[in-house]
Order: structure tokens, then sequence, then C-alpha cells
């Protein structure tokens, strides 16, 4: 796990409830799993970034918020004729990265990379195949 309950105790600022201690060690794997998936490296070995520790924190922390219903938001959207409304438990339980966690996290993104290419012939450049122009 890439944080403790301690700091998701931080991030939320007071003590976990009962309900939340039994749940927060799923959580965390959960979260970490999703910032490892997001950033394409596990992080090993420990001590971990302070980022990535605080964001990984911070996503428990949120489930912890909208599970008790406090600050639980109600979304609606309305185009034309057709509405929709999300209630705060189409998110609840599950962990998520905000754009701002994916913010804090870009400098421990794995960017894209090239890799060379051998065949079992040995190497040969693209162009061998082909004639350069008459003879």
């Amino acid at each position: 796990m890439l944080a403790s309950e301690g700091d998701v105790f931080g991030r939320l600022g007071r003590d976990l409830t009962t309900s939340e201690s039994a749940r927060v060690c799923a959580l965390l794997e959960d979260a970490s799993a999703v910032v490892i998936g997001y950033c394409g490296t596990d992080f090993e070995p420990a001590p971990y970034p302070a980022a990535v520790v605080g964001v990984v924190a911070k996503m428990v922390a949120r489930v912890l918020v909208r599970g008790s219903g406090a600050g639980a938001l109600v979304t609606q959207e309305t185009s034309g004729p057709f509405s929709t409304t999300y209630g705060a438990q189409a998110s609840a339980g599950d962990v998520w990265l905000t754009a701002a966690d994916k913010l804090a996290l870009r400098p421990y993104r794995r960017g894209v990379t090239s890799i060379e290419l051998v065949s079992s012939q040995g190497s040969r450049r693209a162009n061998d195949d082909f004639d350069a122009g008459p003879p």
C-alpha cells in the first residue's frame, strides 16, 4: 500500500469510526492499485513520494466522507428534453482520481518510450529490401 491509515487520518482531520477502520485497509489497497496503474510504476522501494502518499490518502478520505453522507453531492444535467440526476451514491464506495490528483501524479507517470525491435535474423534497416534506384 502506498499510504497508511495514519495518512488517511491526517487528510480527514478526525479519528476513523469503527466501520471506517474496518474498510480503510481495503480502500488503501484499491487506491494504491489505481495510482500504480495510472502512473505505470509500483514506486518500490519505499519511502514513497509525498505527493503519491497524499493522493492515495485523499482518494480514501473522499470515499469515507461520501459514504457517510457528509458532503454528499447531487448533480443534475439537462440537455433539451433530456435530464439525468446523479446522487452521491453513484460513486460512493469506490476510489477515483480527480483531475487535481492526476496533476499531482504527473511527475511520476511513465511517459511514452520506444524500444528497439530485434529479430532472430539480426538487425535490418527498414529500406534494406528496396532498391535505392536504377543500377
